[in-house]
């Protein structure tokens, strides 16, 4: 009897070990994928300002040579660039917030997720 409780003990810590290895695993996958999207996010981030940065530098000496005057063609670009950022402040949950929040849940929480 005392060999049957051996055994039963030595399975639940087989059991207990591949649960284990498993869920590091399951860790290593997960964060790898929230590192490489996290990745792309930033380099697509880092174009997007290099474009609005043409784009505004663009804006503002269309502004300069429409107006003749340096500072309200910087003026008005300033004025854009304030009023993007007002409304991505504004919209900041719908735009940023809850994409990401609903990413990392899922990632988390759907175990078929890859």
């Amino acid at each position: 009897m005392d060999e049957k409780y051996k055994q039963i003990i030595e399975s639940l810590k087989h059991s207990a070990k591949v649960e284990l290895e498993y869920s590091k695993l399951t860790l290593a996958e997960k964060l790898s994928i929230l590192l490489s999207r996290g990745i792309i996010v930033l380099v697509m981030v880092i174009f997007a300002a290099c474009a609005l940065f043409l784009l505004e530098w663009g804006l503002t000496h269309w502004l300069i040579q429409l107006t003749g005057s340096l500072w309200i063609g910087v003026l008005v670009s300033l004025v854009v660039l304030l009023l993007l950022l007002l409304l991505l402040y504004g919209y900041r949950k719908q735009l940023v917030i809850n994409p990401v929040t609903r990413f990392v849940t899922k990632l988390l929480l759907d175990p078929e997720e890859k």
